[in-house]
């Protein structure tokens, strides 16, 4: 019988931040200059990378979104979660310095 096997908090921190990464650069490769901007899309603007996607919680009508911000300036990623958008409230869930959730991923 074999073992389930466990992955570290920096390798599982690691392959978080390489699917953003992957996801970021997918959804950019694909859009058209004439395309609106729709939930689960990406934009950069100056120092600027957002990012949108569902968080898979919530309602199938008014589901609840996830925002993340990478600041390319301070090198930082930030993870905000919109529970519901009609409240207009964004809460910060997450974030930190790109180099150091890098480094702690090492092995």
């Amino acid at each position: 019988m074999s073992r389930p096997q466990h992955i570290s908090n920096s390798a599982a921190t690691l392959w978080a931040s390489a699917l953003v990464i992957a996801a970021l650069t997918i959804v950019q490769a694909g859009r058209l200059p004439s395309q609106t901007a729709h939930g689960e899309m990406t934009a950069s603007r100056a120092d600027y990378t957002i990012m949108t996607t569902n968080s898979g919680r919530g309602g199938d009508v008014d589901p609840d979104e996830l925002l993340y911000v990478i600041d390319n300036r301070d090198q930082v990623l930030m993870v905000y979660e919109i529970e519901d958008a009609r409240r207009g409230q964004i809460i910060l869930r997450d974030g930190g310095s790109l180099d150091i959730l890098f480094r702690r991923a090492r092995p």
